[in-house]
């Protein structure tokens, strides 16, 4: 079972006497968006919020680089939870000006770390990926949540790191 919940701020409303009670929506734009999923920590919901950020992303008329991050940001941190977390698993995406906020929590205090692997190991690359595409990462709550914030700057292209994390990004 999944459950969806969007919020975006209010819009100003218009009083009796025609008067408009706050900035019209014209003059105050949009800055920030929130959308929640909670999922069972089952496999095939990996791949339902990737579908769900995608729709929810367009609708929020992202640039397809940033996007395209974000999904990959989702399907590691929606796959680490339901492999090495416990309980059920809760996606957040909040936009806010230039940035996407990707989080995803779930009910385990083991923080999500990186760690070295092999030429041959199959896993354990997800959040070196993370790393690569994101501004920054890093878990909160007491390790029940893992976090990552993408650029989504459209005046401009997004940062993407290009060297190891260590030193600064580049563009």
């Amino acid at each position: 079972m999944t459950t969806h919940r969007a919020a975006t701020p209010p819009r100003s409303r218009s009083d009796d006497a025609g008067t408009t009670a706050g900035p019209t929506p014209a003059a105050c734009p949009l800055t920030s968006r929130v959308f929640e999923m909670v999922m069972e920590p089952a496999g095939v919901h990996v791949a339902q919020a990737r579908r769900t950020t995608t729709t929810v992303l367009r609708q929020w008329s992202l640039p397809d680089a940033p996007a395209e991050d974000a999904r990959l940001v989702v399907s590691e941190l929606v796959t680490n939870a339901i492999t090495h977390g416990s309980g059920d698993v809760r996606l957040r995406l909040r936009h806010d000006n230039h940035e996407l906020r990707i989080s995803v929590t779930d009910y385990s205090i083991v923080p999500a770390r990186r760690r070295r692997t092999g030429a041959d190991d199959h896993g354990g690359r997800g959040l070196h990926l993370v790393a690569r595409v994101s501004l920054r990462w890093g878990v909160a709550d007491g390790g029940r949540t893992t976090y990552a914030v993408i650029p989504t700057l459209t005046e401009a292209s997004p940062c993407r790191r290009t060297t190891p994390p260590s030193s600064a990004p580049t563009c």
